[in-house]
């Protein structure tokens, strides 16, 4: 086999990075307004979550089918994450620039509250492109997801954080890979995602389906986390 056929390993990593520059663009595009950011990316997670699984069916109208079917919930946790955001900004913004006791403290509390934060964001749009639920289910189930597969959360919180090392290290890189991480960096979470909401997906039912969105769920959550919790 040559090492430059379609189906050779060259072959298929090249065609992966078409797919993944395709995706940035999609991304970065319908992102543009702002206020679409998180239909967006849960489109970006729609694609991905079917593509890891080998089951996509043509890019393009794969996206615009996620973005469709995820605008209204993915544009109200967006709306909720960016309140999130601006409230971290501020507090970090007064703690740096307010003299107080205890600053070095708060910051440090704060940088591990925030961290935590940001694991449990990491699920948000992907489990809203994964699974139904309402706004409020999605924020729950995300954080509860996220505590029951803490060494994994840490691994895509760890991924996330790949980019900033690469452009410490290689400045030069600044030029490209901004763009080309709007779908890698999701893609890389996306191979680690796919083991996680893999447990929560009925094995006896026709949602098993890789990249179909589900209701159902084999091992909810909320009933595993406490009795007392509904």
């Amino acid at each position: 086999m040559s090492i430059f056929g379609y189906n050779s390993p060259f072959g298929r990593f090249m065609m992966r990075l078409v797919d993944v520059l395709l995706l940035s663009l999609l991304t970065l595009v319908c992102s543009l307004p702002i206020v679409t950011v998180g239909a967006a990316f849960s489109a970006l997670y729609y694609v991905l979550l079917k593509m890891v699984r080998d089951t996509d069916n043509g890019i393009i109208r794969t996206y615009f089918k996620g973005f469709r079917d995820n605008f209204k919930r993915g544009t109200i946790l967006w709306i909720i994450m960016a309140i999130v955001i601006a409230v971290f900004y501020m507090d970090f913004y007064l703690i740096t620039n307010v003299a107080m006791d205890y600053s070095d403290l708060v910051r440090i509390l704060l940088l591990i509250i925030g961290a935590f934060v940001l694991m449990v964001g990491i699920y948000i749009f992907p489990m809203q492109a994964q699974f139904e639920n309402t706004v409020i289910g999605t924020l729950k189930k995300s954080f509860l997801v996220c505590i029951m597969n803490l060494p994994r959360s840490i691994s895509l919180l760890l991924i996330m954080g790949c980019p900033i090392v690469i452009l410490l290290l290689f400045p030069e890189t600044v030029y490209f890979l901004p763009f080309l991480s709007i779908a890698a960096i999701p893609y890389l979470q996306t191979e680690i995602l796919v083991r996680v909401f893999d447990k929560y997906i009925p094995e006896d039912t026709a949602e098993h389906t890789p990249g179909v969105r589900t209701q159902l769920i084999r091992k909810d959550p909320v009933e595993e986390t406490s009795g007392d919790v509904k």
